[in-house]
């Protein structure tokens, strides 16, 4: 048993320093002799060793043990087992327990040499282990039972993307099989004008690990696209690592199309409400602007009105209703229509609010609104206004100095007020400029107060400047510095002061707009015929309007072809030529090529080629999920617009 040149009191002292039980058996199993690592493992000492090893084993262990002792007896063969042993506080921890014989000729067994290393704390993560793997096992199959019921389509993927399961649902929606559509098969039903925007999010999300939601079209197994809302969330391992994503498909489809009737009805309504013309008088100037909230697809709650009453006052009022779509275009015509007519009966426009919350409690009584209503005496030297929860007016005296804020009104209309609304009034003076708004122009950036003061330096800018056109128009693209607009927004602007005859007929002709639905073909030939007349009234050289009507004709067929929904079409002519805007509030155009295709014999393609060709300048820009904007200046001079 002691190795050469080793006494058996330092092969003993060896044994005990290692860390693991030694022992030794005898032919017949009885313990011989055991470790210190033993004897405090087990609360055994050297004494007891003839006691037998059976009486630490655990007694579910102890039968199995037996046998293996039997078999490796009789077979003369090494022993390995994992069992438990009973610590001296009477619980249990595994151990590795292998013993070999030592034989001595012929082939007769004489000792049991072997080791027991503790191995409780791994065969406990061991055993966790397979617990967590059952559970998760059992989760899975209750989430795929659960997404096979559900009507909707469900999908996972591993961590970097590649889908490895849809239900039933997708393969009986799409046609595809299992073999095509796994990994990144799927790609192949999805909707051309869509695809680059979902091969462009999905991977960003899978990148950065950001929860996904996105609209895109799905092709059926007929062909036929239909809408989908796609949501996507990561599960993540403890250590917040991404192990699997999962995924559904709703279809929205019914939703989608009835949405974009009802834009197109509330659009085509928006249009009817806002006036067509605004009063203007030889010392006084009236523009206005509507902004469209984009994400909206130009449809929105906010108004503005000016008109003259008999006795030779302006009327003014601006509001805000509380939503978007055709609720809200409906409610916007009821209340604008409501003060045009108290606005002959009543002379107070605090009195004008409070009849008008009176109607809106008993017709709309969960529709809140904002408004104001002011007027303006015949000879222009006061403004006597009532607000109910809007944004307060504006006033410029002096052009050196910020307008002036004036104060704040009551609650909002519907909202319950009880208490009375109060008419107030200011002086005005020659080329004083008032200005009314919605909270739309200021809150497009999240810096409120540096936009409200924007606002006021613009609006001071025009006291006694007549040589801006559009003065709306600069006033908004001083406040919003560019940016998109998140709602609706509407600005008119009193300018008092004398505006030569020259101007003035100008400005009937500087701006005008049209709205059409890409899928109704009538509404937009009508529109290209509209703007095609608008055109020739203005200009008289056959080469400059052919190729106006050129560009016209291209930019048009470009958004209708590629851009699904509502189509707004503006016509600017506040600088020396005019330019033509067409913006779209679907996936719009995303190969944005100012050439022409490589096949020569194509159709498609030579839209933006031929407006970049025949226009002075022209651009196109596309804001993620507000569809695209093409820009051209026409080559149209300022100078052939009158006989």
């Amino acid at each position: 048993m002691v190795e050469p040149g080793l006494d058996k009191a330092a092969w003993l002292s060896i044994a005990d320093s290692l860390p693991a039980m030694l022992f030794t058996a005898g032919a017949d199993g009885r313990l011989e002799y055991v470790s210190r690592q033993w004897i405090e493992f087990t609360g055994q000492d050297h004494a007891e060793n003839d006691a037998g090893w059976s009486r630490f084993v655990h007694p579910d262990d102890l039968s199995q043990l037996e046998e293996l002792w039997q078999n490796a007896r009789v077979r003369h063969e090494p022993i390995a087992s994992e069992l438990r042993l009973r610590t001296p506080e009477g619980a249990h921890r595994w151990v590795l327990l292998r013993a070999a014989p030592l034989r001595e000729p012929p082939s007769s067994i004489v000792r049991w040499c072997g080791i027991a290393v503790d191995v409780d704390e791994r065969r406990q993560a061991v055993d966790a282990l397979r617990e967590s793997e059952t559970q998760l096992a059992d989760s899975r199959l209750r989430f795929h039972v659960l997404a096979e019921a559900i009507p909707v389509i469900c999908w996972t993927a591993g961590p970097d993307g590649r889908v490895d399961w849809f239900n039933r649902r997708y393969y009986e929606f799409t046609g595809q099989a299992a073999d095509e559509a796994l990994g990144w098969g799927w790609q192949a039903t999805q909707h051309p004008d869509d695809f680059l925007d979902v091969m462009q999010r999905w991977p960003e999300s899978v990148a950065s690990g950001r929860p996904l939601e996105m609209e895109f079209r799905l092709r059926r197994r007929d062909g036929v696209f239909h809408w989908f809302l796609a949501r996507a969330e990561p599960q993540r391992d403890p250590d917040g690592k991404i192990v699997r994503w999962y995924g559904s498909y709703v279809d929205i489809d019914a939703q989608k199309q009835a949405m974009e009737r009802t834009k197109r009805i509330a659009a085509t309504l928006q249009d009817v409400f806002l006036p067509k013309a605004l009063p203007q008088r030889h010392d006084l100037r009236i523009d206005a602007l509507y902004l469209p909230a984009e994400k909206d697809a130009l449809v929105g709650g906010d108004w503005f009105d000016a008109f003259e009453l008999p006795d030779g006052r302006l009327a003014c009022s601006i509001g805000d209703v509380a939503g978007h779509g055709l609720h809200a275009s409906v409610a916007v015509g009821r209340n604008r229509q409501a003060i045009f007519t108290l606005a002959f009966m009543l002379e107070d426009p605090a009195a004008i609010l409070k009849e008008l919350d009176r109607i809106l409690e008993h017709q709309e009584p969960e529709t809140m609104v904002t408004a104001l209503v002011a007027f303006v005496d015949r000879e222009h030297t006061k403004l006597t206004f009532a607000s109910a929860g809007h944004p307060p007016p504006l006033i410029a005296y002096r052009n050196d100095e910020p307008a002036q804020v004036l104060p704040y009104g009551e609650a909002p209309l519907a909202a319950g007020y009880t208490g009375e609304r109060r008419t107030r009034s200011v002086p005005l003076a020659p080329d004083a400029v008032v200005a009314f708004y919605t909270d739309g122009l200021i809150e497009a950036s999240r810096d409120i107060l540096g936009s409200e003061k924007r606002l006021r330096s613009a609006v001071a800018l025009l006291v006694g400047n007549t040589k801006i056109a559009r003065p709306a128009l600069a006033v908004k693209e001083i406040v919003l510095e560019d940016q998109a607009t998140t709602d609706d927004a509407a600005l008119l602007l009193l300018q008092f002061s004398a505006v030569s005859a020259e101007l003035r007929a100008d400005f009937k002709i500087l701006e005008k707009t049209w709205r059409f639905h890409s899928s109704d073909a009538s509404t937009a030939r009508a529109a290209r015929r509209e703007i095609v007349t608008y055109l020739r009234a203005i200009s008289h050289d056959a080469n400059d309007l052919f190729s106006s009507e050129l560009i016209v004709g291209e930019m048009l067929a470009n958004t209708v072809k590629h851009a699904p929904g509502l189509v707004e079409v503006q016509l600017d002519w506040t600088g020396e030529r005019p330019i033509l805007i067409v913006r779209d509030a679907g996936p719009g155009l995303k190969n944005l090529q100012w050439k022409l295709p490589d096949d020569p014999l194509s159709e498609d393609g030579r839209g933006l080629y031929f407006i970049k060709s025949f226009a002075v300048e022209a651009s196109a820009k596309t804001t993620a999920g507000y569809g695209t904007e093409l820009r051209a200046v026409l080559p149209l001079s300022r100078q052939a617009e009158r006989p």
